[in-house]
């Protein structure tokens, strides 16, 4: 997959105040850092497919696990399983899914999130989250499980020399050089048509929604299609995997992966309508980052 090389483009994205159920906005504005050019500037909604998932694609899965911020206690994590569960979809996209799955820690943003302050289990902000992740790399979960707690320090060590932890087979723990992953560049997306664009062009996106619907909390199958918009509020960060039409009811939808467990919906995920701002989806920012491999 080819990244057209482009001007770097300075910009800042500023959230919104919100009734966090995961998802709280950053105080101060976050600076994008995009180098290459908007696949929705070169991709038109009409050369696009009618159905693209890359939850599967020819054959091919190239999206990763189904997370769970409520266990082993609640945590409102989802802006880091959100972030970190699209951007290991890229990695696998990246690599082609010929080795194991990357699954990227969340844990490592909230042990880091409280002292950055982009984030914490009272919730985050997926796209300061990238910013961190390009400023520092991120390990993946053998190095940093998840745990559902804010660990903001350990003695006196930097954050960002804390992302990966060993122990030997005499119980004594230490930290380590683990691999990092890292990213060129990170930005927003917004809107039906840019959402299709990015996912179609480069894999998986963050998106912002709102979750304080019985529609969605007892979700078990389908596609949610709620006209309300709630004051444009929104309160929940889930990873955007592609889109659809459902056969029957002709509804088009997005594919969405939700940090609930495989318990919650549809394994894990869930249909969301395409194309009214269900839930606030589509008017909201959606992030996205681009693996450097």
């Amino acid at each position: 997959m080819q990244f057209i090389s482009h001007a770097i483009f300075v910009a800042f994205y500023f959230g919104n105040a919100v009734d966090a159920f995961g998802y709280i906005p950053s105080k101060d504005a976050v600076p994008l850092h995009v180098i290459s050019r908007m696949p929705h500037n070169y991709l038109h909604r009409s050369s696009l497919p009618n159905e693209f998932d890359w939850k599967s694609l020819n054959g091919t899965v190239y999206v990763t696990r189904v997370g769970n911020q409520l266990q082993p206690k609640p945590c409102g994590s989802c802006w880091a399983h959100g972030a970190t569960g699209a951007l290991s979809d890229r990695f696998k996209i990246a690599m082609k899914a010929s080795v194991p799955d990357i699954n990227l820690s969340p844990q490592v943003l909230l042990n880091c999130g409280p002292v950055e302050k982009f984030g914490s289990c009272s919730g985050g902000d997926h796209v300061a989250a990238y910013k961190f992740i390009y400023e520092n790399g991120i390990t993946d979960e053998t190095c940093v499980p998840y745990e559902s707690v804010d660990q903001t320090n350990w003695a006196e060590i930097p954050c960002k020399d804390r992302m990966c932890r060993t122990c030997d087979i005499h119980g004594n723990c230490y930290f380590i050089k683990g691999i990092k992953y890292e990213i060129s560049e990170y930005g927003t997306v917004t809107g039906e048509d840019q959402m299709m664009a990015e996912i179609y062009a480069r894999g998986p996106i963050a998106c912002l929604m709102y979750a304080h619907t019985s529609a969605f909390q007892n979700y078990t199958g389908g596609i949610i299609d709620d006209s309300d918009h709630y004051n444009n509020s929104i309160t929940h960060v889930v990873a955007v995997t592609g889109w659809g039409t459902d056969e029957q009811s002709g509804l088009p939808f997005w594919s969405v992966r939700n940090s609930f467990g495989t318990h919650w919906g549809e394994v894990g995920w869930f249909k969301l309508r395409r194309g009214t701002n269900c839930l606030n989806i589509e008017s909201h920012v959606c992030s996205w980052a681009v693996p450097k491999l």
